[in-house]
């Protein structure tokens, strides 16, 4: 059996892929992720970034299975990824707040030396409920939204924003696992005929 790779250090992400059973190593990629456009496809970008992420670990390596993927919030045609400032999250939270929007994540499986990959995205669907404005200032200053997409955690305190979702929630955090499992297995299934 060959190795695993994640490509990242999130530690939503390790956990998760953890909560799997399968023993990886961790190497986290060197791709800015900050080359975020607003007028990019959601499905295109995050196919983007977990490819571009798993390609640049796959200079590093020689044998092995590398698992990337992007996530990121979708809301009216407009990509949201990860706050820049306290400011920044704020305007997020009250875009989403008494609205609908979606999870998008791009994962990408590549086997290295063959450089075999599959791309695949998930998408889940989030309804927020109204949120009061000094409910996201006491949020923001716990310091929760600075490193997520959307700049809320569905896995933190965040999810009490939340009034329905409909998908994979592992996609919601952002690794969508059921995903996962299927591309490994195809990945593997196609190295076996």
């Amino acid at each position: 059996m060959k190795r695993f790779i994640l490509a990242s250090n999130s530690p939503r992400r390790i956990t998760l892929l953890g909560s799997l059973g399968y023993h990886f190593d961790i190497i986290p990629h060197n791709i800015q992720e900050s080359c975020v456009q607003n007028d990019a496809l959601p499905i295109e970008l995050v196919q983007y970034l977990a490819y571009q992420k798993a390609n640049d670990v796959a200079r590093r390596v020689n044998d092995a299975i590398i698992i990337s993927a992007d996530t990121v919030v979708f809301y009216e045609k407009s990509i949201l990824g990860k706050p820049k400032n306290a400011s920044d999250a704020k305007r997020m939270l009250l875009m989403l707040s008494n609205s609908e929007h979606d999870i998008v994540s791009g994962v990408c499986i590549m086997d290295m030396p063959s450089k075999k990959k599959i791309l695949r995205t998930d998408r889940t669907y989030i309804k927020m409920r109204y949120i009061a404005e000094e409910e996201i200032e006491m949020y923001i200053k716990s310091g929760e939204p600075m490193d997520k997409a959307g700049a809320y955690a569905v896995q933190g305190e965040g999810r009490k924003f939340i009034e329905k979702m409909e998908g994979s929630y592992t996609n919601a955090i952002g690794l969508p696992l059921e995903l996962i499992k299927e591309m490994i297995n195809d990945l593997v299934k196609d190295e076996n005929t």
